[in-house]
Order: C-alpha cells, then sequence, then structure tokens
C-alpha cells in the first residue's frame, strides 16, 4: 500500500521509521524532531509504503521554502532488503501525483554528491541534475529537479 499519511499515529510510526537509520547529515537527529513536529502540523506531508502493515519506505516532502511552485523531498528511503523491487519509484509515482494535483510546477531534491545509485534512481524517474552545491557539513550535494506539466 502506498499512500499520504495523515493519521497521528502513522506520523508517529513515519518518525520512529526515519529515526532508526540515522543518515550521513550533520545534526540529522535534530532535523528528525523537526521533521516530526512538521509533520504533525501539516507543513510536511509523508508518504509511506507499507509490506504486512510495517512500513518499508518513505518520501518526506514541503513546499519548497523559496519557491511555493516547487515541491522539495526532504526524506526518501526503502528499507534494507527491499531494494530493486519497484518500491522507491511506485511511492514517488504517488508523490509526483499528490505533486501533479496540488499544482506544484517542478519536484526538487538533493543528495551526496557521491550516492551514485541514489541520484541514478532519480535520474531514471526523469529528473536532471542541476548544480553541485555545499549545503551541509558532509560534503557536495548533487541538485536535481524535474520539471512537471
Amino acid at each position: 500500500m502506498n499512500g499520504l499519511i495523515t493519521d497521528p499515529d502513522e506520523i508517529r510510526e513515519l518518525y520512529e521509521f526515519i529515526k532508526q537509520k540515522p543518515l550521513d547529515y550533520s545534526d540529522y537527529l535534530v532535523w528528525v524532531e523537526k521533521c516530526y513536529r512538521e509533520l504533525q502540523s501539516g507543513y510536511k506531508k509523508g508518504f509511506v509504503s507499507r509490506l504486512d502493515g510495517k512500513i518499508i519506505a518513505d518520501f518526506v516532502v514541503q513546499p519548497h521554502k523559496q519557491n511555493s511552485n516547487c515541491l522539495e523531498i526532504k526524506n526518501a528511503r526503502v528499507t534494507d532488503g527491499f531494494e530493486g523491487r519497484g518500491i522507491f519509484s511506485g511511492l514517488y509515482r504517488t508523490v509526483e501525483n499528490y505533486a501533479r494535483e496540488n499544482k506544484f510546477k517542478r519536484i526538487v531534491c538533493d543528495a551526496h554528491a557521491a550516492n551514485d545509485a541514489i541520484i541514478s534512481r532519480f535520474l531514471k524517474l526523469g529528473f536532471r541534475v542541476v548544480a553541485h552545491e555545499k549545503l551541509y557539513n558532509s560534503g557536495l550535494e548533487a541538485m536535481m529537479e524535474k520539471e512537471l506539466d
């Protein structure tokens, strides 16, 4: 099952899912706490994929702070062991449908520039790398975007 979550219990479950495997970003756990509050308020939106009732993949998105026509992907992951099964692309399609329905013109995201696997996934979904910037303390990030019709 793929979809947007709004129930407080589901949001708490997503928070726990995101928290369990920190990504290589400075102050990641501080971000997770902020993310949880913003999911609760509705500013951020959480999309999950489940198997046997458990979350196995997520996308967390928000309107871009400088461009309200853009939807920004803030977190995307698939549980170890479930890669290569189409879960990521299936859940992404749900996010893209949400973006189109809510009149966003572009979807943007970033990833560590050395993370070829995730960059390749986004390229296959129609994204393009538009820049490399130092956003965090951990090195260069590949800035990606996809224009929507």
